[in-house]
């Protein structure tokens, strides 16, 4: 068994003998206009926050200032390039949340995880990716592997525990769900991607599960990059006994009018966790397909995609007990019953209504998804969500980007009377705006501002949430 600083011990051991394989201390790779950078130097050179190698010249001899390169680090003399190359690339970011909350939770939460509206919080979160290219290292051709590393420090969730709204309205802020670990770095991806053929791609490995399906150009990801209230980045009632890190196997079928694509996933959270295999599925299944359809209405590019996800495992029965309200994932309730099958189907898609004639890929438009669940164990009978997104007309040369979205919960029609009195639950509906300023290639600043009524009406009042992300790719 291999949990949390082994399993990034073994990370980091993994990617510093495939460098060293790739790239040996003292490779020519590392050369500088006909010089070899030591390792004094290259500590000196990538320091300077005014080059990119030493002297500020990449491996191919063209300076780059800070401000225009793609990444904070840069080329770091030419060995990012080199590594490439062989078939290894880093990709890492650095994402800052600081919020503040006006109204939400205002009874003494009845569970410890839970506090009190009225503040301000700061939060931040790192990802660190290694992909290798397995063509290069013998496998199949097009085939990869990726291998992530993450973590969080400053508050677990910044609000969104103190809003008594169901979805987190912080919800990147509460990745990777290890709240009680802060700065300490966990493996959550571990996954072999292989193309059979153009019509058939298949997956296995470790996987986390955020941003996989129900995704739309403007509103979709992690959270990082455009919206950060969960509502709004894909389905909450996805939430409820969905693991953020586990073991999954899957297939996608391209074509030329959209895809298909079918998964399993084991339902416990691995996050904690290697590659402890010996109890695959001894809790339950999970399994899901979508079908997604590419549209050209109004000759603009869109996609409209409907899909599913069946839950075969213990979940608490709402008519005993509710999960508490911005956990994620979603926990079991001990000591009270449990029902053991949740289902939602689901629908959404997006539209652009402007594509720029020197960028076509990029433009803004309409986004939009709905739902409907079981209403128990899930606490949502149905949810919608519509808004507008995209790249901003103002910069549309820097690459700033926009979200105006609005969603809204139907509550359950099953709370027994404990959850009626603990937490209140009712419908819940929220808005949220920001701006994504575009201040280098590699740094984005994205004011944001929500308006969320929550579901726990017995804890919070209306609150309002802003604040700022900044995202740095490194």
């Amino acid at each position: 068994m291999i949990r949390g600083k082994d399993a990034v011990r073994l990370w980091i051991a993994v990617s510093v003998a495939s460098l060293e394989a790739v790239l040996p201390l003292g490779s020519s790779a590392f050369a500088q206009d006909g010089a070899v950078c030591d390792t004094e130097s290259r500590v000196s050179c990538d320091d300077s926050l005014n080059s990119d190698g030493c002297d500020g010249f990449s491996v191919y001899g063209a300076k780059q200032s800070i401000w225009t390169r793609d990444t904070l680090t840069g080329d770091w003399g030419g060995r990012r390039s080199a590594l490439k190359e062989s078939g290894i690339t880093f990709a890492g970011r650095s994402t800052h949340f600081g919020f503040g909350v006006e109204g939400g939770i205002q009874a003494p939460p009845p569970v410890p995880l839970l506090g009190l509206g009225d503040t301000f919080k700061y939060t931040g979160r790192g990802e660190y990716d290694l992909i290798f290219d397995l063509e290069k290292f013998g496998g199949l051709p097009k085939g990869t592997l990726l291998a992530r590393a993450e973590h969080w420090y400053g508050e677990y969730g910044n609000v969104s525990l103190r809003t008594g709204a169901f979805p987190p309205p912080v919800f990147p802020a509460a990745l990777p769900p290890t709240p009680q670990d802060p700065g300490q770095l966990f493996l959550s991806n571990f996954v072999v991607t292989q193309p059979l053929s153009p019509e058939l791609v298949v997956y296995a490995g470790k996987i986390d599960v955020v941003g996989g399906v129900d995704q739309d150009d403007f509103a979709g990801g992690d959270g990082t990059t455009q919206f950060v209230n969960q509502a709004l980045i894909a389905n909450p009632a996805f939430l409820l006994g969905l693991p953020y890190s586990s073991f999954t196997a899957g297939v996608v079928l391209p074509r030329e009018w959209g895809r298909m694509t079918t998964y399993v996933l084991d339902p416990q959270n691995r996050i904690r966790d290697f590659f402890e295999i010996d109890d695959l599925f001894s809790q339950g299944v999970i399994v899901g397909g979508e079908i997604k359809r590419n549209t050209q209405f109004f000759d603009k590019k869109g996609d409209i995609h409907v899909g599913g996800i069946w839950k075969h495992l213990d979940q608490t029965d709402l008519r005993f007990n509710e999960p508490p309200p911005g956990v994620y994932p979603q926990p079991v309730v001990p000591g009270f019953a449990t029902l053991s099958n949740a289902y939602t189907i689901y629908v959404g898609g997006d539209q652009y209504f402007v594509q720029f004639a020197d960028k076509p890929e990029r433009g803004y438009g309409l986004f939009y998804r709905g739902s409907i669940s079981d209403g128990n164990p899930t606490p949502l009978r149905y949810f919608l969500s519509a808004g507008l997104g995209g790249y901003s007309p103002l910069r549309k040369d820097r690459g700033d980007k926009f979200g105006l979205g609005w969603y809204y919960l139907g509550a359950s029609n099953e709370f027994g009377p404990i959850p009626q009195a603990v937490f209140g639950p009712r419908d819940g509906t929220g808005v949220e705006m920001f701006y994504s300023f575009q201040a280098t290639p590699w740094m984005a600043i994205s004011p944001d501002v929500q308006y969320i009524k929550p579901e726990a009406s017995a804890l919070a009042e209306d609150a309002f949430v802003y604040g700022v992300r900044i995202n740095a790719v490194f």
